[in-house]
């Protein structure tokens, strides 16, 4: 099962990344995050994050590679080996982050998206208000923000997240506690893991 967690910083994504990953501990599930640190391109968009924004379609350009070096390195061959794989944001933050507008967006998940880009089984997406995320992430970060973490920049992403479609995607109100947000999530998990008794038993001990 491959399970994406997206949603505007400071919505909970990473909490309950490892929420998940502690209920389902017992069957080793691999959590990731994207970009990540194992390319150069991760490596540029990470640093870019403090120090700068590059380019906006060098931005894409780089977390698309990112995402297939990912996809290729890491998740896939986890899958193939029968683990759970969480990841901490995936395709959607790169359309709610780098397009302009939701008409942008989709045109460039018509980019994005095809025989290269694996689908998450499930992609939960985190609803809490712009001024929400803001506050916790200065009660996380005291007060140090990324050049990702505008105001601005929040409402487009949050507009483009709203717009989201298909069978794999949820969204979860993240307005709460974590923990309320964790239970909706286990009750999202408990719906799509159809056949998997293995997955039901530890999220029916959580529920």
């Amino acid at each position: 099962m491959f399970i994406a967690v997206d949603g505007i910083d400071g919505s909970g994504k990473s909490t309950l990344v490892r929420g998940i990953a502690a209920i389902l501990a017992p069957l080793h599930p691999l959590t990731t995050k994207e970009p990540t640190d194992t390319s150069f391109w991760g490596r540029r968009l990470r640093a870019s994050a403090k120090e700068g924004r590059l380019p906006r379609t060098t931005e894409i350009k780089y977390f698309h590679k990112d995402r297939l070096h990912h996809i290729a390195t890491v998740i896939r061959p986890a899958l193939e080996r029968g683990q759970i794989v969480i990841t901490d944001r995936y395709l959607d933050s790169t359309l709610a982050f780098q397009a302009d507008s939701v008409d942008e967006a989709d045109r460039l998940y018509e980019t994005c998206i095809g025989t290269e880009i694996l689908r998450p089984d499930i992609t939960m997406i985190l609803r809490c208000s712009v001024s929400q995320g803001r506050q916790r992430i200065q009660r996380r970060d005291k007060g140090a923000a990324s050049t990702f973490e505008s105001d601005e920049a929040q409402r487009r992403a949050k507009e483009i997240y709203e717009t989201r479609f298909g069978s794999h995607y949820r969204f979860i109100d993240a307005s709460g506690t974590e923990d309320d947000t964790l239970r909706q999530a286990v009750a999202i998990l408990k719906e799509h893991c159809g056949a998997r008794r293995d997955i039901l038993e530890h999220l029916e001990q959580r529920l």
